[in-house]
């Protein structure tokens, strides 16, 4: 590294030999603090932030404890390698967690349900809320590499194929915090494989629209989640399951056999071996899930692995119950002719219409303009989180507008659109946070 060299005629500092703290005291105020310092903030392991000071040990209460990174950050993705969850144990990685009481966070648990092994999760104050998951079926005791990133308000879960989401969800609750991976139930993560990554935009689109009842207590074993159809089925009567299941229904009908109870094997085992799989199951993702409201907005975006229409079936069940059910829109207008017309009804929703016409199209186009939203709501308009963002380091927070503003830039469709949230994050970084 070259030596600094200081013109003092440059930088405006007096020289007055007769008193050289003069000069001392002026070279302080230009000093830049170590935590004032930028530093790699994408495609960085986490293990490069703990060997420079910029990540530490997190711990909540008695269960959850791993690595988060010291700064607050707002779009980023977090990829790493985690554990399955089977035997009571589970890992996962987190964004925007402010401490134990906020997060989301994404992992693969083959004991929560049937057929539904991928899924994110938002904490708010201890409540615990299923915002989104993939419909498949994985072996227990094993390591799955994922990512989850958040974009504004969309959050996207991957599992192996880091390209395309395997689903989406949109929710304004957290606005910034911490990011890293953490497991619960004392088995490490694998750190070193844990990436701080950009966003990724592809979405898939929606195949269904439909509204659904809330259930749940908000407990980590009982969450806030959609009621949908389930049609709970015995592996032995499907040809078409993979051979691990197959395995896991014998652990089953062995221990049944020997008269334990479910109960018994949660004790010895730490779960209840998966004899079952769920027909009904589909890959969803909320659209500003709130336990306060009686009924939510969820996007399908895959059928069941097992057997085809289960889509139709989710449709049927939600039809039975007088709720609405919408079909996946063709286009900007469509997307924005729908939202408006469930925005009447759904009065909690700080998501906009772009927000909406992004995951249910997924058109990367739309996520640049929901972005755009997003800052100028929070730190113009509504400012409901402003305080959230405000943690962002400056150069950070700078850094991360003027990419967005670039991307915008380069928006060749929609053009009036796009020049409304061009001047939107313009003034953004004019007036500054």
């Amino acid at each position: 590294m070259p030596d600094l060299v200081l013109d003092y005629h440059r930088l405006k500092i007096p020289l007055d030999h007769s008193d050289s703290s003069v000069v001392t005291a002026k070279i302080a105020d230009l000093a830049v603090t170590r935590t004032k310092l930028e530093y790699p903030t994408v495609n960085v392991n986490i293990v490069y932030l703990l060997a420079r000071g910029k990540a530490h040990r997190w711990r909540s209460g008695t269960d959850w404890c791993g690595h988060v990174t010291d700064d607050v950050f707002t779009d980023k993705g977090i990829e790493a390698i985690v554990f399955d969850g089977a035997y009571g144990t589970v890992s996962s990685v987190f964004a925007r967690t402010a401490d134990g009481g906020n997060a989301y966070h994404a992992g693969c648990n083959s004991t929560a349900e049937p057929t539904a092994d991928f899924i994110m999760h938002k904490v708010v104050a201890g409540t615990v809320t299923r915002i989104g998951y993939e419909a498949v079926d994985l072996p227990a005791s094993r390591s799955y590499l994922i990512k989850m990133t958040w974009s504004g308000s969309t959050g996207k879960g991957f599992r192996e194929d880091m390209v395309t989401a395997k689903f989406s969800v949109t929710d304004t609750s957290i606005a910034s915090g911490f990011w890293g991976v953490g497991s619960a139930w004392s088995r490490g993560s694998a750190l070193q494989d844990a990436i701080l990554r950009s966003p990724s935009s592809p979405l898939p689109q929606a195949l269904a629209v439909v509204e659904v009842e809330t259930v749940g207590d908000g407990s980590t074993e009982n969450p806030f989640r959609p009621l949908m159809s389930e049609n709970l089925v015995d592996v032995s009567e499907l040809q078409n399951v993979p051979d691990f299941l197959r395995l896991e229904k014998r652990k089953y009908d062995i221990l049944k056999y020997k008269g334990f109870t479910e109960e018994e094997m949660k004790i010895l085992l730490g779960y209840v071996p998966q004899h079952q799989v769920d027909l009904d199951s589909v890959s969803w993702g909320a659209f500003e899930f709130s336990e306060r409201s009686p009924t939510n907005i969820i996007v399908v975006t895959s059928d069941n692995p097992y057997r085809p229409g289960a889509i139709n079936r989710q449709i049927k069940f939600v039809q039975e119950r007088g709720l609405r059910t919408l079909r996946s829109p063709r286009d900007y207008n469509e997307a924005v002719s729908q939202y408006n017309k469930l925005r009447s009804d759904f009065k909690h929703w700080l998501a906009g219409k772009d927000n909406y016409a992004y995951q249910v199209l997924g058109w990367e186009e739309f996520e640049v303009f929901a972005v755009a939203d997003f800052y100028y709501g929070e730190l113009v308009e509504h400012k409901t989180y402003y305080d959230q963002l405000k943690r962002v380091p400056d150069w950070e927070l700078e850094r991360v507008l003027n990419t967005w503003l670039g991307k915008l830039e380069s928006v060749t469709v929609l053009t009036e659109e796009r020049d409304k949230h061009i001047n939107k994050l313009r003034e953004v970084l004019k007036l500054g946070w």
